[in-house]
């Protein structure tokens, strides 16, 4: 029973009393009346201030899921030159591996050739290597990647749901609050923000009151969301909105509570409160509307309470989580909001301070500047003509790549339409991928192109730290950085060509599309067979990418950390903390390759037994059963629609295909030898919109052999 019940419940028995006892009486009601209305939550002295006031908690929040770690690694590379003989007859393990005769050229020539596999999942490849295998990058991201999915979907079907439910319930009931004691601007900024909140609670199901004047409104809305049926006005803010993107998919389809709850996540993030910034008179009363919104939304957040908990801490458990793993918002925050009502109206305030037009446009400017101010990557995106800029209670994730594609496409490059793949890791600092841009595809004949990419490469070498730490995709770049390093002296002859450029490209794009894809599926499957005895291994190879290695288990750990620290993802957070273990074993590893020393038989097991490692790590108990789940489903390929044209509707979709065969020459204690690996295979196609592929009608193209070509700068390494 919520305490407004309660009150009125309380007037009901009074009023009983006042006729029973008569005049006689009336003394002693009215004292018991003024007694409970002061001590009730609408009266002057409740538990959470005054009726007529917000008031911001003292709780104090990390803005990040955890402190990060760095795992220390510093080897200069010193292996010695070796030869591959032209018919690789001083290769060992060449008959071994059953070797296709057209790689041959290749692998002599350059040292290495990947070609496309037949398995479904890269963990399967390897164990059905017999001879000395060759770890890649490819599957230690691949296998993060799955266990980040994992992570989100223990979290949402453990706590976030019943989170979620909390506290939207405690919002709700807390703006019935404000809107009782409020008139004029505010209260029309709290009904507004009581329909927000209204749309959310019937997504999840919940039975709430409506105030009369919004339940039509409330009603078209949720009637919209059901339908998905695309763009349509939004009954709630009178904007245009994709109702299309409110269908549940991935792991979400199916599961009526997960779909509930994606419903209401998709509204809590899309549908933000912009604070303005233009001059006209309409959009200066809209943006004061919206920011009041946007107050009262978040006084309710510091003032109420879920079950006893702060509210406040409730959605926090909620937010870092989900955006770490999903990709951090752009949007204006619960952070911001609150340090800037704290500076425009004091720690404690009259609701009747939200009707001073100039107080609320002090504010709107101030949450305006600190967002062009930022530094962040999107920071000199704030100043382009038709940016979205909005609070949001959860925000929308946002990845560097959508704004990159912005800037190098028309109408700030103009007559390009279409962008590329390579865009992305020639703005985040990759020399080869510009070349390959420029030389073989001739993008810089657009105007503006080459000056548009060099500020956007002087933008990201000067993000900071800490927007690299805020999520899972920052931190990506971060080893992706690591990972498109030119290889000189030192390093194994495979690495030290142009080919080998190309394939970390080709890495680089295909674990991009997994970022990106924001969706896992999953089928039933069980734990990992045992592991091979280090006595019976053959001698086998890590990529030797230390420092790739070190900042993927420094970020593996800083996952695993925020979840344990919030009671989170026990399942995920035990197979993170045997990749971070696992990590830092291959991480040693790949150190003392580069220093020319051999590794223990205990080393050359780890290597031996990594397909078994890789299936317990990408297999978890089903957190809604006692069954097991394979978060990479039947295949591993998935595609996704990375940029659209809307000047002709065209789509640019990358995708990933079928677990990539690896062939490589590696110095095994002064010896060439032939391991085996897996990895990506990467795809790129423009389409009309008409033709929008999704994952099975991706997985299909591969199965019947009509897949598209893999792009042209790939045919340095990779072999059809």
């Amino acid at each position: 029973m919520g305490a407004f019940e309660g009150f009125w419940i309380r007037m009901e028995y009074m009023s009983k009393e006042f006729t029973r006892r008569g005049r006689s009486g009336i003394i002693c009601c009215v004292v018991v009346f003024l007694t409970l209305f002061l001590l009730s939550p609408f009266g002057c002295g409740g538990k959470n201030g005054e009726a007529g006031e917000i008031g911001l908690s003292s709780l104090v929040l990390q803005d990040s899921l955890a402190l990060y770690y760095p795992v220390p690694s510093v080897t200069p590379a010193s292996i010695p030159p070796y030869q591959v003989s032209p018919d690789l007859s001083n290769v060992a393990g060449v008959r071994e591996a059953a070797l296709p005769s057209s790689l041959a050229r290749s692998l002599a020539g350059q040292g290495f050739a990947v070609t496309v596999g037949m398995e479904s999942s890269i963990y399967r490849v390897y164990q059905s290597i017999r001879g000395s295998k060759f770890v890649t990058l490819d599957a230690l991201l691949h296998s993060f990647r799955i266990l980040c999915d994992y992570a989100l979907l223990e979290s949402e079907k453990g706590v976030f749901r019943d989170d979620l439910r909390g506290l939207i319930a405690s919002l709700h009931g807390f703006m019935w609050r404000f809107l009782r004691v409020s008139q004029g601007t505010v209260r029309e900024a709290a009904l507004k923000s009581m329909a927000f909140l209204s749309v959310a609670a019937g997504l999840l199901e919940m039975e709430v009151d409506i105030p009369p004047e919004m339940r039509g409104t409330v009603e078209e809305e949720l009637a919209l969301i059901s339908q998905h049926a695309g763009w349509a006005t939004s009954p709630v803010f009178g904007c245009r909105e994709d109702y299309a993107q409110y269908l549940p998919r991935g792991h979400y389809a199916g599961d009526s509570g997960l779909e509930d709850y994606f419903k209401a996540m998709t509204w809590l993030g899309r549908m933000g409160f912009s604070p303005g910034g233009g001059s006209a008179s309409a959009e200066l009363s809209r943006g004061r509307e919206m920011t009041r919104c946007a107050i009262l939304l978040v006084g309710a957040l510091h003032m109420s309470e879920v079950e006893g908990e702060p509210a406040l801490k409730v959605w926090e458990r909620i937010y870092q989580p989900s955006f770490f793993l999903m990709g951090a918002s752009d949007s204006l925050d619960v952070y911001l909001y609150t340090r800037l009502m704290e500076e425009v109206f004091g720690r404690r305030f009259s609701l009747s301070r939200l009707a001073d037009d100039a107080a609320v446009d002090s504010f709107c400017a101030r949450a305006l500047e600190s967002k062009r101010s930022s530094g962040e990557g999107e920071g000199r995106a704030a100043e382009m003509e038709g940016l979205d800029l909005s609070f949001r209670l959860f925000g929308k994730p946002a990845a560097p790549d959508t704004y990159i594609f912005q800037q190098l496409v028309a109408p700030r490059v103009e007559e390009r339409l279409m962008p590329r793949g390579l865009d992305i890791p020639a703005a985040t600092g990759s020399d080869r991928a510009l070349e390959i841009l420029e030389k073989t595809y001739g993008e810089g004949k657009y105007e503006g192109y080459q000056a548009q990419m060099q500020a956007l490469r002087l933008e990201y070498s000067s993000v900071d730290m800490t927007q690299k730490r805020k999520s899972v995709y920052w931190s990506w770049l971060e080893v992706m950085s690591q990972a498109l390093k030119p290889c000189g002296e030192g390093f194994p002859s495979f690495m030290r060509g142009t080919a080998w450029q190309d394939r970390d490209l080709g890495l680089f794009l295909a674990s991009w599309v997994e970022q990106r894809h924001g969706s896992l599926s999953y089928k039933r499957g069980g734990q990992a067979a045992a592991t091979v005895p280090a006595s019976e291994a053959a001698k086998g190879y890590v990529e030797p990418r230390p420092d790739a290695l070190a900042r993927l288990a420094g970020t593996v750990d800083m996952l695993r950390r925020g979840l344990s620290e919030r009671g989170l993802a026990s399942a995920a957070s035990e197979r993170l903390g045997a990749l971070y273990q696992l990590l830092v074993r291959l991480k040693d590893m790949a150190e003392k390759e580069l220093r020319n020393q051999p590794l223990s038989s205990e080393e050359y097991g780890t290597i031996e037994a990594i397909g078994d490692t890789l299936q317990y790590l990408e297999s978890f108990p089903d957190p809604g059963g006692e069954e097991w789940l394979e978060l990479s489903g039947n295949s591993m390929a998935l595609v996704s629609e990375v940029y659209t044209d809307h000047n002709f509707g065209d789509l640019l979709e990358a995708a990933v295909g079928r677990p990539a065969v690896y062939y490589v020459i590696v110095p095994v204690e002064g010896r060439p030898t032939l391991a085996v690996g897996a990895g990506f295979s990467y795809y790129e196609m423009v389409v009309p919109a008409t033709k929008k592929l999704d994952d099975e009608a991706w997985r299909n193209m591969l199965d019947s052999g009509q897949a598209p070509a893999p792009p042209a700068w790939t045919a340095s390494f990779f072999f059809l």
